[in-house]
C-alpha cells in the first residue's frame, strides 16, 4: 500500500499545482499561532446537497493540503489579500486534502 499512498500524494500535488488559486493565511479562533502561505483551491457558489436535492449556496469552498494545515475551527479565518473567509464547516477530509465551507466576511 505504500506505493498507492505515494501515488495519491503525487496526484494531490499535481492537482494543487495545476488548479490552485494562490495562497491564504489562516488564523484560528482560540489564539493558536497563524499559519501562513497555505496553497488553496477556492470555489465560489459552492453546491450543497440538501433534502430537496443539489442547490447553489453563497458558501465559498476552500480546499488545502492537510499536511499544510491539519485542522480548522468554526469561525477561523482564511485571508487571501484583502478577502477574508470565515469557516462554517469542514465538508470533506480524505486524509490528504481538506475542504471547508466558508462565508466571505465583508
Amino acid at each position: 500500500m505504500a506505493g498507492f499512498g505515494k501515488a495519491l500524494a503525487a496526484m494531490d500535488a499535481a492537482i494543487m499545482s495545476a488548479l490552485n488559486d494562490g495562497t491564504c493565511d489562516y488564523q484560528g479562533q482560540h489564539g493558536e499561532p497563524p499559519v501562513y502561505g497555505i496553497e488553496v483551491l477556492i470555489d465560489h457558489n459552492l453546491q450543497r446537497v440538501g433534502p430537496d436535492g443539489v442547490f447553489r449556496s453563497d458558501a465559498v469552498g476552500i480546499t488545502w493540503k492537510k499536511r499544510d494545515l491539519a485542522s480548522v475551527t468554526r469561525g477561523g479565518i482564511f485571508q487571501q489579500g484583502c478577502k477574508r473567509y470565515s469557516v462554517e464547516d469542514v465538508i470533506e477530509d480524505d486524509g490528504h486534502l481538506v475542504s471547508a465551507a466558508c462565508m466571505e466576511v465583508r
